[in-house]
């Protein structure tokens, strides 16, 4: 038998975490505050919808959106919390773990799932062959 709701609870609430996303120019601003606070576990970088907020969709090269990305990084470093970024090619993956992330999120599911497929089918088309 279980240990009942209350153990369930404090376990699960010392499990979870929280991780609040800054992708908007109004969270950029906060975020030496947002990332210091108790409770506040990590900070996740968005690049796309942050860029789209500063002014410079999808430019993700732009020198703005990199100094943007760096304070984040900062931030979470000062504050003694994980950084997470998302990355959606293996160049920018690399760039933002040398800079220092904790955590990369690579790419979105289906690409992953379809360039793994996609590999599959040639291999087996390779092997056919012979």
């Amino acid at each position: 038998m279980g240990q009942g709701v209350s153990h369930y609870m404090e376990v699960c609430n010392r499990r979870t975490q929280l991780i609040p996303q800054c992708e908007t120019r109004e969270a950029l601003e906060q975020i030496e505050k947002i990332a210091s606070m108790p409770g506040v576990d990590g900070i996740f970088v968005g690049p796309c919808d942050l860029s789209i907020d500063l002014g410079i969709p999808l430019q993700f090269d732009h020198p703005i959106l990199i100094h943007a990305i760096e304070r984040i990084l900062a931030a979470c470093q000062k504050a003694g919390k994980t950084s997470y970024i998302f990355a959606g090619n293996m160049k920018d993956a690399v760039r933002w773990a040398d800079k220092g992330f904790d955590c990369i999120a690579y790419s979105l599911d289906v690409s992953v799932f379809i360039n793994a497929f996609q590999s599959i089918v040639s291999d087996f088309h390779k092997e056919a062959g012979k």
